[in-house]
């Protein structure tokens, strides 16, 4: 006991305890997740890329000569048909939102603006028809995955944006 003691931070959660002592992560709801499905989640959220959150929180597949990361996007979106992965991701979501951090309206309204070359650099020159289609290519990926957690029955929050051509 003396070893596991030592190691514990005298100012670790409950949930690092959790952690520390049975090797399970308890979810905000008091679901039990694995080490792994924990890593997948906190990469989720980092990296907003189903696939690359399943290959660093390794996660195998199916070795395919073709293509592995199919493989692994595969996985990562079979990992966010589980509800217990899914709400605990919108969970933490919940904790780290606050005031200084946008909200996915804000953000589709700025790559909208970016794109419609409505915002300027901090120099005052217009943002470049790269950075423009840049921005458009990123509002129509995060418009398609909103469409998609709708499909699967989640929670995707209803964003309208007004587009007008100029």
């Amino acid at each position: 006991m003396a070893t596991i003691n030592s190691q514990i931070p005298e100012d670790a959660s409950p949930r690092t305890l959790d952690k520390l002592l049975t090797g399970t992560c308890i979810t905000h709801d008091g679901s039990r997740i694995s080490p792994k499905q924990d890593k997948f989640i906190n990469l989720y959220i980092k990296y907003s890329d189903p696939a690359q959150a399943a290959e660093e929180a390794g996660y195998m597949v199916r070795n395919t000569r073709k293509d592995k990361r199919a493989a692994y996007a595969r996985k990562g979106k079979e990992l966010l048909r589980d509800d217990v992965i899914r709400n605990e991701i919108a969970a933490r979501m919940d904790d780290i939102r606050g005031a200084e951090i946008a909200d996915a309206t804000e953000v589709l309204v700025y790559l909208t603006r970016v794109m419609r070359g409505e915002v300027k650099d901090q120099f005052g020159i217009d943002a470049s028809l790269q950075e423009r289609t840049a921005a458009a290519k990123e509002l129509n990926r995060r418009l398609r995955e909103l469409e998609q957690d709708k499909e699967m029955g989640g929670t995707g929050k209803e964003v309208h944006l007004i587009l007008r051509r100029e």
